[in-house]
Formats: structure tokens, sequence, C-alpha cells
């Protein structure tokens, strides 16, 4: 392709067009939405992470699957602890599962601080506990 600028001739190389594939990902830019895109080409690795959630290892691999470990044991473990990593899910994918195991956890925490609270007399903590209760359920 000839191009002129200020006067000067040149020959421009014509690049072949880079195929383009949508990545999925969406973005907001001053009330606009985006939609992000990447050469077809170029692979787009997930990143490699070693994680724990309430004493279960795992780990993400590059095409974005999730591995249980095993669960790690803790000498001193509190028997709290204990109970939820009996609750802990073996693979953290489904956020349904996950948000389940979250939800029971609070309300067990919750009983247990009722019952102290119940012990000790405190009828003003006893109401703000029960008020958190009817939040939560």
């Amino acid at each position: 392709m000839r191009l002129t600028y200020r006067g000067h001739d040149y020959e421009q190389e014509l690049v072949p067009p880079v195929e383009m594939r949508d990545s999925g990902s969406v973005g907001l830019y001053r009330g606009r939405e985006l939609h992000f895109s990447y050469p077809r080409h170029i692979p787009v690795p997930q990143p490699v992470n070693r994680l724990q959630y309430r004493g279960v290892a795992y780990h993400t691999t590059e095409t974005g699957e999730v591995n249980s470990i095993g669960r790690v044991v803790r000498p001193a473990a509190q028997p709290q602890a204990r109970r939820a990593i009996a609750h802990a899910p073996a693979r953290l994918v489904d956020q349904q599962e996950l948000a389940k195991v979250h939800h029971q956890y609070l309300m067990e925490r919750l009983q247990r601080r009722l019952e102290v609270a119940r012990a000790k007399g405190d009828d003003a903590l006893i109401r703000q506990l029960e008020q958190e209760r009817h939040q939560l359920v």
C-alpha cells in the first residue's frame, strides 16, 4: 500500500488480519459494556494456585480445573474447626454448595453464641443475636 506523510511517500506492508476470540469477560467503562477479546492463536492460561479452604487443600490447573489434594491435619484443631472441616466440600466448584456450607457454619456459630448469652443471662445480647438469626434465615 502506498502512503504519504508530510510529502514523503512510503510503502506499508499489509499485515494479515489476526483472528480474535471472545474471552467471555465483560466490563463497564463510563456506563458502556465492553467485551474483551484476544488473538485466537494465543492460549489464555489460568493461574496455577495451591489453596486451602477450611482444612481442605486443593489446587487449580492451567486449564481451570480444580483438583482436591486432601485434608490438612492440624494437631491442635478446635472442635468447631473439626466440624467445619467435616462440612467442607472436596471440590470447590459449585458456588451454591459453598454458600450452603458457609450459611450452615454461621448458623452453628450463632447458636453457640446464643447458648453462652443465655447461660450468662444477658437479655440484651440474646435479643441482638435473635435479630441476627432472623436476618440469616
